[in-house]
């Protein structure tokens, strides 16, 4: 049975490649990357002759393997759950066996075999002595397990909490937070230290005694002649990994009996949008444009950007002590919020099936989801453009700084509208994890953004080029030329996306709604 799910795992990776040629190219170019930083860092490492800095050099990349696996596929963009467990439950398979079958076939994967590699590549580092060598491999070898084992745990744990929207909004909320943190709180340690050894030292050694980096310590303590603390480190790394594996196999055997927690409709009172709204298709349109904005946690990302954006570059400009980042706040907000509606056809999913049932026109559509982007986003532009230079004294720049912004804001919202009229790609389905990544379109993905942001960007040049001048000449009257020119240009700009955007819809319903159902 153990041999059969194996082979299914493999049946199944090998039918993901055959899926997309691109999906195949992605992998490569991915497995070739993560690869090649592998060996970057091995090579730098290779030349260092400091026991200490290797020591932790190894606790900080073990402790980062374990913490990686742990946090990021469970909590952001999700595992491969083909073969979860509560997919057997009808089979009436022996649970034990079960779990030991589908334990090894979670290292049937890309990123599980890369991580194995990559941490056999990692022993080289002690490589002068042959015992430390294989003790070190094999310190390796088990953190690699023990990465990939409490991914498996995790996941299945949080299998039951992720059917409850609240939790999935937590969830990515706050590791996007922390995410996006890192560099601010990386920078204050930096500063706060004279030498890198200063912050290092203390964090790697904490992280030695903690089940995440504790088999990286073995190594560095045999090197160092202290074989007692090398075993204590590697008994305790083993008896982790030997009770997260039980805990494990005991979790899944569970899975495979526990019935699947119901889904509930999110209640709600009142018409929320839909009161305030004008009664017009358009308005229908951008009613339910708003409530996506609000409670669909796809759109969490652009919200959370308003908030996190003026926090990052304070932080990188109190580094440099230069805070002229802050003056890109309102651009920045204008491009990225207007470039989020880009994708709320894909983001519709079957939902677009009513504007198909309806006959609700392709110009009402354009612009009922440009209505709601405009309600949501244009009070945290406009605050983006004029604080920063009202709160410098450089009141002169700000007619400048808010024509650049609106100008960007509008003609980001042509260029979505027209695009996403035409281009349709996957996206995560209603429901799933905001961060996840369908398979098969990476590259298409890629390639449709970047065209759309260097339109925008060669779109944008009317209303640089004045700005430019006058921010170099300090010129006020230049500003006020390039608010005016950022308005009317771009709102010239923007009924002629509504309109195009709308005849290509009209031209395209069946289309659409077909690419929409094959984004799936």
């Amino acid at each position: 049975m153990v041999a059969h799910i194996l082979k299914l795992k493999l049946t199944l990776l090998r039918n993901g490649f055959r899926r997309s040629v691109w999906q195949l190219v992605g992998v490569i170019v991915g497995s070739l990357y993560a690869l090649g930083m592998v060996a970057l860092l091995i090579v730098a490492t290779w030349f260092t002759a400091d026991l200490q800095w290797l020591g932790y050099i190894s606790v900080l990349v073990s402790a980062l393997v374990v913490l990686g696996w742990a946090l990021i596929p469970p909590l952001l963009t999700g595992v491969d759950l083909t073969l979860e467990p509560q997919r057997f439950v009808h089979f009436g398979i022996n649970q034990k066996v079960l779990g030991r079958a589908l334990i090894l076939a979670g290292f049937v994967s890309i990123p599980a075999v890369i991580t194995l590699l990559g941490m056999i590549g990692f022993s080289v580092l002690w490589r002068l002595e042959g015992p430390i060598l294989l003790l070190g491999l094999l310190a390796n070898l088990a953190t690699a397990l023990l990465a990939v084992l409490a991914c498996q745990y995790l996941t299945i744990q949080a299998t039951a909490l992720r059917s409850k929207r609240r939790f999935r909004e937590a969830s990515f909320a706050v590791l996007f937070l922390l995410l996006v943190s890192i560099g601010p709180i990386f920078g204050a340690l930096t500063s706060a230290a004279t030498t890198i050894e200063e912050w290092i030292s203390p964090v790697a050694q904490v992280l030695s005694y903690t089940p995440f980096g504790t088999l990286g310590a073995v190594a560095p303590a045999a090197v160092e002649g202290n074989w007692a603390l090398a075993l204590l480190h590697l008994g305790y790394g083993l008896a982790v990994l030997g009770l997260l594996y039980w805990l494990l196999v005991r979790a899944t055997a569970k899975a495979v009996v526990t019935a699947p927690a119901p889904q509930r409709a999110a209640s709600a009172k009142g018409l929320g949008p839909f009161k305030w709204m004008p009664a017009t298709p358009a308005g229908a349109v951008a009613a339910r444009a708003m409530v996506y904005w609000f409670k669909d946690p796809r759109y969490a990302l652009s919200v959370i950007m308003v908030p996190m954006l003026p926090v990052i570059f304070y932080f990188a400009g109190s580094q440099a002590e230069s805070y002229a980042m802050m003056y890109l706040l309102g651009p920045l907000f204008g491009i990225l919020l207007g470039f989020s509606i880009s994708a709320d056809v894909s983001y519709d999913n079957t939902a677009f099936s009513l504007h198909v049932l309806t006959g609700v026109s392709g110009r009402d559509d354009r612009l009922g989801r440009l209505l709601a982007c405009v309600t949501i986003s244009i009070v945290p532009i406009i605050l983006g453009a004029i604080l920063p230079g009202l709160l410098n004294g450089q009141n002169w720049r700000v007619p400048g700084d808010l024509g650049l912004s609106l100008g960007a804001f509008l003609v980001a919202l042509a260029v979505s509208s027209v695009v996403s009229a035409r281009y349709t790609y996957a996206v995560p389905l209603p429901g799933d994890n905001p961060l996840k990544t369908p398979p098969g379109n990476g590259m298409r993905v890629a390639l449709t953004q970047l065209a759309t942001f260097g339109g925008m960007g060669v779109l944008l040049l009317p209303v640089g080029v004045p700005y430019l001048i006058g921010l170099l000449g300090q010129s006020t009257m230049l500003g006020w030329v390039t608010l005016a020119a950022g308005l009317l240009y771009g709102g010239i700009l923007l009924v002629v996306g509504i309109r195009l955007g709308g005849r290509w819809m009209d031209n395209r319903l069946p289309e659409l709604m077909q690419a929409v159902m094959l984004n799936r």
